[in-house]
């Protein structure tokens, strides 16, 4: 593709460059996080990051993936949050593999709503893991599908489990681990209609 894309550029619609463009960046962006998840560089790349740069990016993957659906996407971003520490693939990887589970579990509904809001809000004085923070960024990942069952909802973030027939139980797992990293934290709440993912990253003031 990247080398047809080379090849033909001048002679491509628009649209076609830019999903051939956005093919080449996901899969050197993909190949660099497995490199570092797998290989001798596991430990995170921190550096400054706009985290609607990385809300951003996600958004354009999954309108791209989801783009013959009827799923309206929403954006209520709060432009005053500062930069954080973040490793900018693992924090595209997190928020890619929790909004991509909404996605897919809104498809295999029947509810006639199907919408999925990225928010993010500043958050004050959090306690993570015993270590009380006093400035947050808490992204919302919420969707409106027909929530997660009661027998899994515990344990949603282990490995091998999902609600989804065609799941494989690890994208959730590999965002926890991403967010944990970061000495963040996932949390979730759940219903019919109704589920609510919340990411907490810590911003050093």
């Amino acid at each position: 593709l990247l080398i047809c894309f080379q090849a033909c550029g001048s002679q491509l619609r628009p649209s076609t460059e830019r999903s051939a463009r956005m093919v080449s960046q996901e899969a050197d962006r993909l190949r660099n996080l497995v490199d570092r998840l797998v290989g001798l560089r596991s430990i995170p790349d921190l550096k400054p990051t706009n985290i609607h740069e990385i809300l951003e990016r996600v958004h354009s993957l999954v309108e791209a993936e989801f783009s013959d659906n009827t799923i309206k996407l929403v954006r209520d971003y709060d432009p005053s949050i500062p930069d954080l520490s973040g490793d900018r693939e693992q924090l595209i990887q997190a928020v890619l593999n929790v909004a991509r589970n909404a996605m897919q579990a809104m498809l295999e509904s029947d509810l006639p709503q199907r919408r999925l809001t990225l928010k993010t809000r500043i958050q004050r004085n959090f306690t993570i893991a015993g270590q009380h923070h006093k400035v947050l960024c808490r992204l919302d990942i919420m969707d409106t599908g027909p929530g997660i069952s009661e027998d899994i909802k515990e344990r949603i973030f282990f490995p091998m489990i999902s609600g989804r027939s065609e799941g494989t139980g690890l994208g959730l797992t590999i965002a926890q681990s991403a967010i944990n990293v970061h000495q963040g934290i996932i949390e979730c709440e759940s219903e019919p209609g109704s589920t609510r993912f919340s990411i907490y990253l810590p911003i050093k003031v």
